[in-house]
């Protein structure tokens, strides 16, 4: 079984032997070790296009679970990634960037409104959704859930859902799981050294 290290950035700075004085607030995040594959699935994107495990290789990418109607978790944990990103540029090169994948588990009200919904908050976010057999899948992978009530009377329902924030590798695998609320500039640096860490190993290999 994976084991799994819970790191500051402080402590991840100093693994890569570059000093105490880079690091100075923590961030609660949980690395698989080794990073975790990513089981076959099918869904499809906010274009129409398919969408599977095969995406994620070849970039570093963020991801989120939610639902369009959400009220608050899913806008305030976009919204903080969309934060996120603009810190990065100006810590690594624009196609190094991560790709962006909002999971929209709610899927019959999430596909007609999802190309609009995520281009509220950035217009490369990639929203995804499908059925729920293949969002649970996904879902599983990256050690999330979610849940869809039973309708009220009114035919409304509650959605339950986590609402950490995944990085999977160039390799397509999990290497972490960040737990919002995520601190913009201490997250970029986490992430534009994960890059660094990763690219290294990969040419020591």
């Amino acid at each position: 079984m994976a084991r799994r290290r819970i790191l500051s950035l402080a402590a991840f700075v100093l693994a890569l032997g570059l000093g105490a004085a880079a690091g100075r607030a923590e961030i609660r995040v949980v690395e698989p070790d080794p990073p975790a594959s990513l089981p076959a699935f099918t869904l499809a994107d906010h274009k129409g296009q398919p969408f599977t495990a095969e995406r994620y290789k070849g970039h570093w990418s963020l991801t989120a679970i939610g639902f369009t109607a959400c009220p608050d978790v899913c806008p305030f944990v976009l919204s903080n990634i969309v934060e996120v990103i603009n810190q990065m540029t100006l810590r690594v090169r624009p196609d190094n960037l991560p790709q962006v994948v909002f999971v929209g588990v709610d899927p019959g009200r999430d596909a007609p409104v999802m190309a609009d919904y995520v281009a509220h908050f950035d217009p490369n976010f990639v929203g995804v959704t499908g059925n729920h057999e293949e969002l649970a899948k996904l879902v599983k992978g990256i050690d999330g859930f979610y849940r869809i009530g039973k309708p009220k009377k009114d035919g409304d329902y509650e959605v339950q859902h986590s609402a950490s924030v995944i990085v999977t590798g160039p390799d397509g695998r999990v290497h972490a799981k960040l737990s919002p609320p995520l601190d913009p500039g201490e997250v970029a640096e986490y992430l534009a050294r994960k890059q660094i860490a990763y690219a290294r190993a990969q040419r020591n290999n």
